[in-house]
């Protein structure tokens, strides 16, 4: 078998062990529940309805999107070691670097559904908020949960439905919302965005969980997280209660760390590129290209790590 084949062959059951997972199901349970309730939210808002659904929603799929990258990326290396699958797995024709891109690879598909089932109920509940048209919405709302069960109920495996119907859900929900006269652009953007943030962080989550514990791992991943949010407020801050030289450092720092600033522009960002003559594919663009730059520096590191691990 090709590496690739071999890598792809770990993406797939990696994707199965964790689409069953129990807590990334209550995680998402808990997300569509929020979601949904942005409806009862918005109406105790004064004539913010649409915006007080689409920000509260929005920062609630990108927060949910980061516990579940950072429960998945910290927990299913160490369960592999834990229950000592790796070790039948390892003295196969597969190189440690090809196990650990499949893992990272699961995840990331993982994530994808995760993201694409959000953001469409996201797009129905913004839709229903700004009165779309019923039977189109029924319809919906009603037929692709039955789609999903007749597709499951009549496929040999039914995690191989559980990537194209996700892709299918938001390009309807997309469509629904569309015909409702809602821009679809910044939260498109803002979805695809999400993806890039949930990339980076799996790869720094797979980068301490290639030589530490889950409860460690979680917890550094977590930390590293926070100071990426808070990346921007290092570069401007103004104070004098620290010292130059640790301003300094920390600017110093910025530039190293990852910057998840870049993936929460916030939707005035979003709708200013919007209406730039380059729309917001620039931005898009360079954001998802750095994504892509760190996850395979980290993932690198992380290959080096775990090759001269012993498992013994």
């Amino acid at each position: 078998m090709p590496p690739m084949g071999r890598i792809i062959a770990v993406a797939v059951n990696t994707f199965r062990e964790a689409v069953r997972d129990r807590v990334l199901n209550g995680v998402l349970g808990v997300a569509l529940s929020i979601l949904v309730l942005t409806l009862a939210m918005a109406e105790v808002s004064l004539d913010q309805e649409r915006r007080i659904v689409l920000d509260i929603g929005l920062a609630s799929i990108s927060f949910f999107s980061v516990v579940v990258s950072v429960f998945l990326g910290s927990s299913l290396l160490y369960k592999e070691i834990e229950r000592k699958t790796l070790y039948v797995i390892l003295p196969k024709p597969i190189r440690r670097h090809e196990f650990l891109l499949g893992k990272y690879f699961g995840i990331a598909l993982t994530a994808f559904v995760f993201v694409a089932i959000m953001g469409a109920v996201q797009l129905c509940v913004t839709a229903t908020q700004a009165k779309a048209n019923l039977p189109l919405l029924a319809a919906a709302v009603v037929g692709l949960p039955a789609l999903l069960g007749i597709a499951m109920y009549k496929a040999r495996d039914r995690t191989a439905v559980l990537v194209p119907w996700p892709a299918f859900a938001l390009a309807r929900a997309a469509a629904l919302a569309a015909h409702a006269g809602i821009a679809l652009g910044p939260i498109l953007s803002a979805l695809l965005l999400t993806l890039g943030e949930v990339l980076v962080l799996t790869a720094v989550a797979l980068l301490f969980s290639a030589f530490s514990t889950p409860f460690l791992t979680a917890l550094f991943t977590l930390g590293v997280w926070v100071v990426g949010r808070s990346a921007d407020l290092m570069i401007s801050m103004k104070g004098k209660v620290l010292p130059q030289s640790v301003k300094d450092l920390l600017r110093q720092l910025v530039h190293v760390w990852p910057n998840f600033n870049l993936f929460v522009p916030g939707r005035q960002t979003l709708e200013m590129h919007l209406d730039a003559a380059s729309g917001p594919f620039t931005y898009l663009a360079s954001t998802m290209g750095y994504a892509l730059v760190y996850s395979a520096i980290l993932l690198t590191v992380a290959s080096l790590i775990f090759r001269r691990r012993d498992f013994l």
